[in-house]
């Protein structure tokens, strides 16, 4: 597992959310799907940084990366 830098992850969500839109409307359903995919990614990362063990730290650092793999590759 690498290590995740909150700042970094947070530049790399705020551009998807709000930089990198469809310029369709409504958005077909594949990319709403894919933007609430980024919405569960906002929650974990904001849960790891809010965890305060190191077991739960790990938890969330692995729901995000496995998120934003998923979000990646789709």
């Amino acid at each position: 597992m690498k290590q995740i830098d909150p700042e970094r992850e947070w530049k790399i969500l705020n551009f998807e959310m709000f930089e990198n839109q469809p310029a369709c409307d409504p958005y077909p359903e594949d990319v709403i799907k894919r933007r609430e995919l980024l919405l569960m990614a906002q929650c974990e990362l904001s849960s790891f940084q809010a965890a305060k063990s190191k077991k739960e730290k790990k938890f969330h650092a692995e729901l995000y990366e496995k998120i934003m793999e998923y979000y990646f590759n789709w």
